[in-house]
């Protein structure tokens, strides 16, 4: 049996996308998307706190900060037809979770959905201070799981998450649906 490490993203694929919907539902497509970068790229760093986060967004956008928190929570959709095969793909390869994402974010999510015990270890950006598409980010997760690996899948919905991997022996797989990861389960 081969040695295999399958990396997760966290919003896209475990959860629904919350940052696009949320500036898609105030903004025209091309203006969530600059401010989506704008006050993502520095929380995803961790140069921002999450408080930092809510409070310049509402000074700017003009949205109380009370309705940005509670509008993002109802957004908080699991995939939960990944969950199965998550489980499924860790009985024999070591499963790892890399999110851009705000400190405490995902930990939180992760406590409430007991989403814990799934993965091996969960990487998130801000505490690691390092950001997808960075190559550095993924080689620092590979190097924590002090192993060496017959293969190294990662899985993303966002294809320019994706763009760097194949030069780091990493292969990429786009995240559409479960059906578009089912080869893996193939593999073992």
């Amino acid at each position: 049996m081969k040695n295999r490490l399958i990396i997760f993203d966290c919003f896209g694929v475990v959860f629904r996308e919350i940052a696009p919907r949320f500036f898609n539902n105030h903004f025209e497509p091309e203006t969530a998307a600059i401010l989506k970068e704008k006050y993502f790229v520095p929380a995803d760093l961790g140069t921002v706190t999450s408080e930092e986060l809510f409070r310049n967004m509402a000074d700017e956008l003009g949205i109380p900060e009370k309705d940005i928190r509670e509008e993002w929570d109802s957004l908080i959709s699991l995939n939960e037809d990944i969950i199965p095969m998550i489980k499924e793909l860790g009985k024999t390869a070591d499963v790892i979770l890399l999110s851009n994402a705000l400190t405490g974010f995902v930990e939180r999510l992760f406590e409430e959905y007991n989403l814990n015990p799934l993965f091996d270890k969960v990487f998130i950006s801000s505490v690691i201070k390092l950001a997808k598409p960075d190559p550095e980010i993924y080689r620092y997760c590979v190097k924590q799981m002090n192993k060496e690996y017959d293969e190294i899948y990662m899985i993303d919905d966002n294809l320019s998450n994706l763009a760097p991997l194949e030069q780091l022996g990493i292969t990429p797989v786009h995240f559409i649906s479960t059906e578009s990861i089912a080869f893996l389960l193939d593999k073992e």
